[in-house]
């Protein structure tokens, strides 16, 4: 009997523990539930207050960037080509109006060197002035005239040697022959002419670069041909031809217009041509173009003097420069972490974050600059300490720049 009722206490106590435990799990079930239900509630009211610019603003549990500000120097990478310095060009022009009669140098970029005949002019004006002179040759007094027409000659070109054959023969010669004034590449014309650069077309890790020809009314060299030839009449103060020794040449460069203010004048910059890749070079910046060169991808033209000593580096040659750019007070972030669109750039700035831990984000056009190692120079649109997301691209969809503004 005593064992009955043992066996009967027994089970009753282990009936009780059984439902207060059911009773405690089903309380922490409702609990948990309640919880989950407030932060869905919670995100619920998040979304609502976003929809006035669903576009603009997204929920994301994703990584994000914090901005630290940066100085130093970075380098950006530019295309482009080898062209003729023309601060080197020793220009011959006709100082009287004639016809060629004959051409010595038939080709353009043709080799020549001091002394070298270039081309016989017949000037009907030329005559007459050698007539003159022999006129008071023959007039023993008229010596300070004979002199004055003696300068006269060479102020017209007409060199010693050819006038003391004048003296001499006492008969004038019927064409004057024109000389190169230095050794170099004889370039026909080439002060009217445009560059020499063809169309150059190159993807960079910074961006999508195309360099034009300019079609002004400049003529290529490879026209220029036509400019000079036997039986042309040339005007007084025309340029007939120009001489360069190519032993300093210009490296022509096309940068995107946002690099504009950090590029300076005077920096060093290394390059590297396609004739030789394992060769570095340096140059130094003579000028930054104040122009854009394409109104619609908006480049501009960076010029740099490159010492050619030998030789090695041929008129319109390929190189890679590496020009140095300034960056003071900027933030750098990685470069996935900025949203391209053509001419904008943008990123998604952290706002807000929601009870459970989800990140607000904010479509934020910024400016900037350049790109270097994986990391984008942010110019303006942004502040210290302020949080961006890793991967803007993963954020963005195909509506969200309809209503950007």
């Amino acid at each position: 009997m005593n064992m009955k009722k043992k066996s009967g206490s027994i089970s009753l106590t282990v009936l009780l523990l059984t439902a207060l435990l059911f009773q405690q799990c089903t309380n922490a079930n409702k609990d948990h539930q309640m919880h989950n239900a407030q932060i869905i509630m919670d995100d619920e009211i998040n979304i609502e207050q976003l929809i006035n610019s669903p576009n603009k603003t997204v929920l994301s549990k994703q990584a994000t960037v914090k901005l630290n500000a940066h100085n130093g120097t970075q380098t950006i990478k530019a295309q482009g080509y080898i062209d003729f310095d023309r601060n080197s060009n020793q220009s011959v022009s006709a100082r009287f109006g004639g016809r060629i009669e004959k051409l010595f140098v038939k080709y353009e970029f043709q080799y020549v060197k001091k002394g070298d005949k270039i081309l016989e002019i017949y000037s009907p004006e030329l005559n007459t002035f050698q007539e003159e002179h022999l006129f008071l040759l023959k007039s023993a007094k008229e010596q300070p005239l004979l002199e004055q027409s003696r300068q006269k000659l060479k102020l017209f070109g007409i060199t010693d040697n050819q006038i003391s054959q004048l003296e001499k023969s006492e008969r004038f010669t019927q064409t004057i022959t024109v000389y190169s004034p230095s050794d170099g590449y004889v370039l026909f014309n080439s002060e009217t002419n445009g560059n020499a650069g063809s169309i150059i077309s190159e993807q960079t890790s910074t961006n999508s670069m195309v360099m034009n020809e300019k079609n002004n009314a400049d003529k290529s060299f490879g026209s220029s041909n036509s400019q000079i030839r036997e039986g042309i009449y040339l005007n007084k103060g025309e340029i007939i031809f120009s001489i360069n020794n190519l032993k300093n040449v210009w490296a022509i460069v096309s940068v995107s217009s946002e690099f504009n203010s950090v590029i300076q004048n005077s920096s060093h910059v290394k390059l590297i041509s396609e004739l030789f890749p394992d060769k570095q070079l340096t140059g130094v910046i003579a000028l930054i173009e104040q122009t854009f060169e394409d109104n619609n991808q908006r480049f501009i033209r960076v010029r740099i003097n490159i010492p050619n000593s030998k030789g090695e580096l041929k008129i319109n040659s390929l190189v890679t420069a590496e020009i140095p750019v300034m960056v003071n007070g900027n933030f750098q972030i990685p470069a996935t972490a900025v949203y391209r669109t053509g001419l904008n750039s943008y990123v998604w700035l952290k706002i807000g974050t929601t009870k459970s831990g989800t990140g607000i984000f904010q479509l934020k056009k910024v400016s900037t600059g350049a790109i270097t190692g994986g990391l984008t120079t942010v110019i303006s649109g942004i502040s210290a300490n302020q949080e961006v997301a890793e991967f803007a691209g993963t954020l963005t969809d195909s509506e969200t720049f309809l209503n950007e503004n």
